[in-house]
This record gives structure tokens, sequence and C-alpha cells, in this order.
């Protein structure tokens, strides 16, 4: 472990039995839980002293629960994409949150193509049925 330090805490057996169920459901290890809280603790920062971790106004974190099935269709689409699940979530939120369109770039522009190629098919099925009843 790089310059990491070791945090520890006790608490009465139940306590324990209770966050490692919480750990597990979560798919994690006690170790790595109690990390996310302190780490979220520290993010919100120190009332009294005014100290944050200095993530204003940067991307931050977010947690969420899934359930499997959704879990599985999640990674489907975003490997459909070629994204990783978590940045294929961060794109439909910030989509969905600021009215944007939710496509990335290169679906968009295909997208796009295949919009104008449907009009000149338009237009060539329309100078076809043109000539058709000229004679």
């Amino acid at each position: 472990m790089s310059d990491g330090a070791h945090l520890t805490t006790w608490v009465n057996r139940e306590t324990k039995t209770r966050f490692a169920a919480v750990a597990r459901h979560q798919g994690l290890s006690d170790s790595a839980l109690l990390k996310r809280l302190v780490d979220t603790m520290l993010q919100v920062g120190n009332v009294a002293d005014g100290t944050t971790d200095g993530r204003a106004g940067r991307i931050s974190r977010f947690s969420i629960r899934l359930r499997p099935d959704d879990q599985i269709l999640l990674r489907e689409r975003a490997a459909a994409r070629g994204m990783p699940a978590a940045t294929y979530i961060s794109v439909l939120t910030r989509a969905h949150l600021r009215s944007l369109s939710p496509l990335p770039k290169e679906e968009l522009l295909a997208l796009r193509r295949t919009v104008s190629e449907l009009g000149s098919i338009g237009r060539n099925l329309n100078q076809i049925a043109w000539a058709a009843n000229q004679g």
C-alpha cells in the first residue's frame, strides 16, 4: 500500500455483524465499506473549521444500488456502446438532468447519417412516382 495509514475502531458484536451484512449486500468487504463511509464523511467537510477535501466544483463519485437483473442490462447496454457501465450511467444522468441528447457522439453521428440517407431515398421515390405519373 502506498503511504496509507491504518484506522481502527471498536464496536459491539451485533454492530459488527450488521455492518458485515451491509458490506456483503453491497458487494464490499468490511474494510472497503468503512473506507467509503470515512471518505463520504470527509467530502462533506468540517463545519467547525470550514475545511473540505478540496473537491468543490470538481466531479465527485456517487453510489447507487441496482438489482442484479438491472445490473446485467446496464452492463450489456454499456458494452454495446463501448463504454464502462459507470460512464454510461453518468452520460444518461447528465443528459436527463440537463435535457441533453443521451446519445454518445458516434451514435448521434450515425443517426444523423441514417436520417440523411432516408431523406435521399424519399426524394428518389418522389422522382420515380412523378416519372411514372408522366407516362
